[in-house]
């Protein structure tokens, strides 16, 4: 290729070098057309993460919680974990900050790109990499498409982590205690060590998961069969002592 050769013309936008500014213009305006579209997608991203994230926390104390769930609990699972809110927001600067290192890097590669082009007689590695830089520099749809990698792969990520997070904080039994009275018990229904409670895991249309630190077991109640939840008060520090949460 001879310095005198036409570069491959570039999709628009291209030149600006950033994958954003060439997207979001056109997800703007479709967004302002269907508004709809825009709230469905924000609650499905919400959604799947609070999906995910009863999945993970469930599967530590052996609940196959996808199992139990109906589709009322699937529709509302992220709005009970505002992490997933946060994760949501969250996506935003961290599609922003990525943007900005390819974007440098875009201009790089341009400045490259022209000099490679611009040499009389380019070696064999030198036609390789200016034939690369062509291909990454006509279009963005590549870039856009690892975007959409990214957040998906942060999304797990972030969710798995805390997740794994709380369920250690239960497993050293730093989460809320319960008592628990069934129907027709005159007594509370008791687990293996009287002295502490029952840790309440969580919730589903159907079913209350609570957890025995001592004896380590999770069970499963029918809603149905609880006559009464009832938060244990909170324990008092003997004399002399402190308790203190878990660091």
């Amino acid at each position: 290729m001879s310095g005198h050769e036409a570069l491959p013309e570039e999709a628009p936008g291209a030149l600006g070098h950033s994958a954003l500014q060439d997207l979001l213009p056109r997800i703007l305006k479709t967004f302002r057309r269907e508004p709809a579209l825009a709230i469905t997608l924000g609650y499905l991203l919400v959604a799947m993460a609070g999906i995910f994230y009863n999945f993970r926390f469930y599967a530590k104390f052996g609940i196959p919680v996808l199992t139990l769930s109906q589709i009322s609990d699937f529709l509302v699972a992220g709005i009970q974990q505002p992490v997933a809110l946060l994760l949501l927001l969250s996506t935003f600067p961290l599609c922003w900050l990525f943007d900005f290192f390819n974007s440098r890097n875009r201009r790089r590669d341009h400045a490259r790109r022209a000099r490679l082009a611009a040499l009389p007689a380019p070696g064999r590695r030198q036609r390789w990499v200016l034939a690369y830089l062509n291909w990454r520099l006509a279009s963005l749809w590549t870039t856009q498409v690892g975007y959409l990698a990214i957040v998906v792969l942060y999304g797990w990520m972030f969710v798995a982590f805390y997740s794994d997070y709380r369920a250690m904080r239960v497993l050293a039994g730093d989460a809320q205690e319960v008592s628990v009275r069934l129907n027709g018990e005159a007594q509370d229904f008791a687990p293996s060590a009287p002295a502490r409670g029952w840790t309440y895991l969580g919730a589903v249309s159907n079913y209350v998961f609570v957890y025995d630190v001592a004896a380590k077991r999770a069970v499963v109640l029918p809603v149905n069969n609880i006559t009464r939840l009832e938060p244990a008060a909170p324990k008092r520090a003997a004399a002399g002592v402190v308790i203190a949460p878990i660091p």
